[in-house]
């Protein structure tokens, strides 16, 4: 009997094999348009170790030159999207999924808030749990959390994960009514994305597994007890090494790794470039409800 292939988010059976790359296949789902990896690899922790966020040797094909310094670029971006879900709610505990190093959940800390969050890699999480931050290892749906947030936020995390309705219900169950949500991911909807095709240059299996667009990003929200506010493009600022780090995963070019590790070092480290292509897709969206998927269990 032919395996059935079936859309991780709306669960369809119609989906046709869009192209490979990587040595994975990826299918896009002909009823909300999401675009996936399958099947999924069964070693995915394995890939987010201690060189997929500091790549001293220049060997790794994933991931950063150094996390924190790839990141500091977007401080301000942060910082204001904090201050957002601020005016949105009136609590100040934050629960980010897919922490990694502490680095956002530290410009939270600043604010006022108390935080904590979710890391696959071990590496990452006992970098964020020095840092002061409360961090639960493993895939955030297996995590045992009591508590309840005011806010949850997935910086460029839902991409990675396998199971889409697992991470939006373990959400839902760990925040308050009425609670905010914001999610970040790369959007396969976009017109740079289209132009691209099969070329464009975040198809990045298996690091990236999901290509969300806006119509199956609602979908899986309201599935899962969210009331989606808004979704909006973030503004996008890169450090030069990180860029050139992309174009070696994306492309495979061994120039660009060398490039990479050229401009890791002061002063190039300062030099924050400006460029937003506008295919990356965040989203504003409230806890209304207990999660349909939570009632069938």
């Amino acid at each position: 009997m032919e395996e059935k292939i079936i859309c991780p988010v709306c669960r369809s059976e119609k989906n046709w094999f869009y192209c490979e790359k990587n040595k994975h296949k990826l299918y896009r789902c002909q009823n909300c348009s999401l675009l996936f990896v399958y099947p999924v690899p069964s070693d995915l922790k394995n890939i987010y170790n201690k060189e997929y966020f500091k790549n001293e040797s220049g060997r790794g094909k994933f991931g950063y030159s150094d996390y924190d310094q790839d990141k500091e670029p977007m401080r301000e971006e942060f910082i204001s999207r904090i201050k957002e879900i601020e005016g949105l709610v009136g609590g100040r505990h934050l629960f980010d999924m897919g922490s990694a190093t502490g680095y956002f959940l530290s410009l939270a800390r600043d604010r006022g808030w108390q935080t904590a969050g979710a890391e696959i890699s071990c590496y990452a999480a006992d970098i964020a749990k020095k840092r002061g931050h409360e961090i639960f290892y493993g895939i955030f749906p297996e995590a045992i959390i009591e508590k309840k947030f005011d806010a949850i936020t997935m910086w460029d995390v839902l991409e990675h994960v396998s199971d889409p309705n697992g991470y939006l219900l373990a959400a839902n169950k760990i925040m308050k009514t009425g609670g905010i949500l914001l999610i970040n991911t790369i959007d396969a909807g976009s017109w740079w994305a289209k132009f691209w095709g099969k070329k464009w240059l975040l198809i990045i299996p298996p690091e990236h597994l999901l290509y969300f667009n806006r119509k199956n990003l609602n979908i899986l929200l309201k599935e899962n007890g969210f009331e989606v506010l808004y979704f909006f493009k973030p503004g996008k600022r890169f450090s030069l090494s990180y860029i050139f780090n992309v174009l070696h995963s994306s492309y495979g070019f061994e120039i660009c790794k060398k490039i990479s590790g050229f401009f890791s070092g002061e002063p190039w480290r300062r030099i924050a470039i400006p460029i937003n292509v506008r295919d990356n897709i965040c989203v504003i969206a409230k806890k209304t409800k207990t999660s349909d998927h939570d009632n069938e269990n």
